[in-house]
């Protein structure tokens, strides 16, 4: 059927709906060597260093084929060149050199898959048809998604009888799902601390409460009191 080797993939989508989670399960599932390019591992504060960086890790990655690179807060290499957030010449240089090595990659059985929150901010020669083929929207988890995860890390656990799960699901729809990795967790640490042997719906109903309320986070200020003394 003439079917080449995939083009790049780019994962967008709000923080915590799961898109580093996918990621992780999909390096984990094809099983082929990984390598990572964030501002942690070829970030630098010197003119041409990153640039050198980033190429080495597709110097690697091609050495390793068939691998994946993958791309964690892409916008921070590949931010529009035009806009007033890219630093100059240094930045022009660190997308021109994803623009070379991108293509070269994928003629080499490197998959390459990047991740977002702030897809508006990438550079358009970026994600034109050739290097990005597809561009992904993750949106929050559904209620099946999240019944999904709550069902498996509760069959883990001893639980009482008359566990209202509708409730937890409820509460942890649309949320983040380390939100309701969280839930779980806190809820079986309450519940030991009060010397239970099982998850009950007090100490699941506490947990949810320790979760920040929207409404709160929207809320909050910082501020100062003039002291004249």
């Amino acid at each position: 059927m003439g079917i080449d080797f995939p083009s790049a993939i780019v994962l967008h989508g709000p923080p915590g709906c799961g898109k580093t989670f996918a990621v992780e399960r999909l390096v984990e599932f094809i099983d082929w060597p990984s390598y990572s390019i964030d501002s942690n591992s070829v970030g630098s504060p010197y003119i041409h260093e990153t640039s050198k960086k980033i190429s080495e890790v597709f110097d690697k990655a091609i050495d390793g084929a068939p691998s994946v690179i993958v791309i964690d807060e892409m916008e921070s290499f590949l931010s529009d060149r035009r806009s007033g957030s890219s630093s100059g010449l240094h930045h022009v240089e660190e997308v021109a050199e994803f623009l070379r090595r991108i293509p070269e990659a994928i003629k080499n059985k490197v998959l390459i898959v990047a991740m977002t929150n702030l897809i508006e901010m990438i550079d358009p020669a970026i994600l034109r048809r050739g290097r990005f083929d597809h561009i992904i929207e993750v949106g929050m988890p559904s209620r099946e998604e999240v019944a999904s995860l709550v069902d498996s890390l509760l069959s883990k656990l001893p639980k009482a009888d008359d566990l209202n799960v509708n409730k937890i699901l409820d509460e942890l729809t649309g949320k983040a799902l380390s939100d309701s990795a969280f839930v779980i967790r806190e809820a079986a640490r309450l519940a030991a601390k009060a010397g239970k042997t099982e998850l009950d719906q007090t100490s699941i109903e506490a947990a949810l409460n320790s979760l920040p309320k929207d409404q709160e986070k929207k809320s909050r200020r910082i501020g100062f009191v003039w002291d004249d003394k």
